[in-house]
């Protein structure tokens, strides 16, 4: 676990330079869905702040952000992850409204993303927000995100993902050879199939309160009701990435194409056999941080896993 130790201290040291002086915050855009790699990166966050002893005053989802931010918070992070360039149109609009309409007295910092622009409209739209903004921070997770906005963005960190805060993860002894997870949205590689399958899906308590939540959006009445404290935020990231881990933790070996799931399993000890998604988010981000990993890590084309996918099943079968 050394490496994972390693890493983890990388990713301290520009989070680090990421949040300098700042002492406290309010975290947005909280991912309160069911991707299991976004709430690893919530709980690394969280981390973090714990660490440095950075008070979080307020979480939000993004359904129910208030308009009272814009003019009464003094530093303000957007949660970390792939969404930054419009794959996630969304996210894409609360991070522009933030950065056009906070005041210039508050601190807005962008949290490591990975950056893939859908368009040159997206990359206007960026621009104009952010890149006009004085008082931002942004952090990125691969150096050619890091290429991509350098000429945008003077203060730019390069880091590694939050999750990477979480540290070695201790997990149940595996009960078969290969776990597959596959991703079933526009950022796929291809490999999903009849014998691969995405992250487990929420429970129902949890499947129930983000429903609400997203109602809210259409009734912005309803939005108080679902703002909660930070720890409760905190609660639902944790309960969400251990059903991630107990998942991943069946296989002494994981075939994936979601980044998180080989992070994961990276730092639960396991082999991982990785095929880029659709933009390769992967193998940059393989590229940029995880050379220490080669011995447990190997790329395949989704061709190659499709045929690992039939293969087991056939064994299984």
């Amino acid at each position: 676990m050394q490496n994972v130790l390693h890493l983890q201290e990388r990713t301290r040291a520009a989070l680090r330079r990421l949040h300098a002086g700042v002492e406290s915050l309010t975290l947005t855009d909280f991912p309160d869905h069911g991707n299991i790699g976004d709430s690893a990166i919530a709980v690394g966050e969280a981390a973090f702040f714990a660490e440095e002893g950075i008070s979080v005053r307020k979480i939000y989802s993004q359904p129910v952000l208030p308009r009272t931010v814009f003019s009464s918070e003094p530093v303000v992070a957007i949660h970390g992850g792939g969404n930054l360039g419009g794959l996630y149109p969304g996210s894409s609009r609360q991070r522009n409204e933030l950065a056009s309409r906070l005041t210039s007295e508050s601190l807005l910092l962008q949290e490591p993303q990975s950056v893939h622009f859908t368009s040159d409209q997206e990359r206007r739209a960026f621009s104009s927000a952010l890149g006009r903004r004085n008082n931002i921070r942004v952090a990125v997770r691969d150096e050619e995100s890091y290429r991509v906005l350098e000429s945008e963005i003077e203060t730019l960190v390069l880091s590694p993902d939050a999750a990477h805060m979480i540290g070695p993860v201790r997990a149940p002894a595996a009960v078969q050879a290969t776990v597959f997870v596959a991703r079933l949205d526009d950022e796929t590689s291809g490999l999903s199939s009849p014998t691969t399958t995405d992250w487990p899906a929420d429970p129902v308590d949890l499947a129930a309160l983000r429903w609400g939540a997203n109602r809210s959006e259409q009734l912005p009445l309803l939005a108080p009701l679902f703002r909660r404290d930070p720890h409760v935020w905190m609660r639902r990231a944790e309960r969400r990435l251990q059903r991630g881990i107990g998942f991943l933790a069946r296989g002494e070996t994981v075939v994936t194409d979601r980044l998180h799931a080989m992070i994961i399993a990276l730092h639960m000890g396991r082999r991982v056999i990785a095929i880029d998604n659709k933009i390769g988010k992967l193998s940059k981000y393989a590229a940029t941080w995880l050379e220490d990993f080669d011995d447990d890590l190997t790329f395949v084309t989704s061709d190659e896993a499709r045929a690992l996918a039939t293969q087991v099943q056939r064994t299984v079968g």
